[in-house]
């Protein structure tokens, strides 16, 4: 599995497809490997610069509250849900790729470099934070415009196992942020001046860092090395009468009842996901009385060990659809381990949360500096409902991160086959806005865990996954690549030629 993420060299059924040459094929296939290396660039600037932009903003302005952070995570999601349409409708009308994305590249450079230089402006600092985010939410945007290339760039056979690298790429960008970070730490708030013209320190390194992977991809982009190849028109015109392309996938019916399921499936996963990532430090400290340190180590492990997970199922990912049908994959391996996730974190029990009155005195709880443990008096919910036990958590969790990363990358595969070949940007577009709508949607589960309790957060998504769980069991049989319409006559004349077993 891993050579083939390396191999560039055309396999024999490759060849006998006579689809393209063994030039055009690896030509085809480094394409393909800038857009994972794009995958990794964006989500490493996630990862890196996500935990650190609080303390940076507080080392710039002391007077910004957390408030103002709200609108620093959200910039990327809502930019992400208002541009991707645009872009996408742009990029369906282009010959070539290159154009959306060395403009997104270019706003991603351009947001870093200004993210490293705000203590240099020494001036509306918080909005210039603001004004760096919202380049890199513009810069995401590339994710809608590298989905739509993969799909016209990929075979049917090809197209699972290109989306399952594809996340691999985004996990491990994800992981080499919160590697990379804790070594610029090592710089300190005072860092060194470089060449006398601005300073670099644990703060601004991320960014020159991340301008320097971005310049690297400027570089990948040039003609020289990534050049556009439109292989899955070619697959669908092949023993079609029909040279026009537009003919050919517009001969394509469109089945949309799956595509909506896809589109559900995929915003219902990055809704809870986004939902849980947003509760672990609230169930952490509520639940089992941890302290801040404390969730940071365990949680940290917690999330780590996830991300492995997510590592190695991207990897088996394809032999998996092979061996037990891509659909059946997608049904059981993603929305059914959703439900059970969520299922999991109802708790069960008569004894009630240990809550902050039983931990510590009250006076010097409120004089102490340091953030007591257990359940709030403020949530008057944790006085009859149980607690959710560490195995829970910990299962629960597991079960996520299995169903987050088959159904993410399966509900993008499937979804790009049920296209066919038609040109895909605006579509993906959808999906994106879809992901964007639910992650910003997402964190305001907290609202109803503070508000309500357990019972109600993750019953109501326990009801959410198994409606959709149910929905696509039912039309799991439909979840196949959508072919074009042939004629009569053409088809007479394809059984004939099937029958023969002519190679073209």
């Amino acid at each position: 599995m891993i050579g083939k993420l390396f191999s560039l060299k055309q396999s024999e059924s490759d060849r006998q497809l006579g689809l393209e040459t063994a030039s055009e094929y690896r030509e085809r296939w480094i394409s393909i490997r800038v857009m994972y290396y794009n995958g990794f660039l964006v989500y490493v600037a996630f990862g890196i610069i996500t935990t650190s932009v609080w303390p940076y903003l507080k080392s710039l302005d002391p007077d910004a509250g957390k408030g103002f952070l709200t609108y620093v995570f959200g910039m990327q999601s809502l930019l992400q849900l208002v541009c991707s349409p645009l872009f996408g409708w742009w990029n369906n009308r282009l010959p070539s790729v290159r154009k959306p994305m060395v403009f997104f590249l270019v706003a991603y450079v351009l947001g870093q470099i200004l993210y490293s230089l705000i203590e240099e402006i020494n001036a509306y600092e918080k909005y210039l934070i603001l004004v760096s985010r919202a380049l890199f939410g513009i810069a995401s945007v590339s994710c809608t415009i590298y989905r739509a290339y993969m799909s016209s760039a990929t075979t049917v056979a090809e197209r699972t196992r290109t989306m399952s690298f594809l996340s691999l790429a985004q996990t491990c960008g994800l992981l080499a942020g919160s590697i990379v970070h804790p070594l610029f730490s090592m710089l300190g708030e005072e860092g060194f001046s470089f060449l006398g013209l601005f300073r670099v320190n644990m703060y601004t390194a991320v960014g020159w860092f991340c301008a320097a992977l971005g310049c690297v991809n400027l570089v990948l982009m040039m003609p020289s090395i990534f050049k556009d190849h439109q292989i899955a028109i070619k697959e669908a015109m092949k023993g079609h009468s029909s040279t026009a392309t537009k003919a050919v996938w517009k001969d394509t019916k469109l089945k949309y009842q799956p595509i909506n399921l896809m589109v559900t499936a995929f915003a219902l996963l990055m809704f809870v996901y986004s939902a849980i990532q947003t509760l672990l430090s609230p169930i952490a400290l509520d639940q089992f009385g941890w302290t801040n340190e404390e969730s940071l180590f365990y949680l940290g492990i917690l999330m780590t060990v996830g991300a492995l997970i997510s590592c190695v199922l991207f990897l088996l990912l394809d032999p998996l659809c092979k061996r037990f049908g891509e659909s059946n994959v997608l049904v059981y391996g993603a929305m059914f381990a959703l439900f059970l996730s969520q299922l999991m974190l109802i708790p069960f029990g008569s004894e009630p949360i240990t809550s902050v009155t039983e931990v510590g005195n009250l006076t010097e709880l409120h004089n102490s500096t340091t953030v007591a443990s257990g359940c709030p008096l403020t949530q008057e919910w944790c006085q009859r409902i149980p607690p959710i036990s560490k195995v829970q958590f910990t299962i629960s969790y597991t079960l996520l991160c299995v169903s987050f990363s088959i159904g993410t990358t399966l509900s993008q595969a499937v979804f790009s086959k049920l296209l066919g070949p038609r040109p895909q940007g605006t579509w993906m577009a959808l999906l994106t806005c879809a992901g964007s709508a639910a992650r910003i949607l997402g964190p305001g589960s907290v609202t109803l865990y503070v508000l309500f309790g357990t019972y109600w957060t993750f019953g109501a998504g326990s009801v959410l996954a198994g409606l959709v769980f149910i929905w696509m069991w039912v039309y799991r049989n439909t979840l196949q690549p959508a072919k074009p319409v042939v004629p009569p006559e053409m088809a007479e004349e394809l059984k004939v030629l099937n029958s023969k077993n002519i190679v073209q």
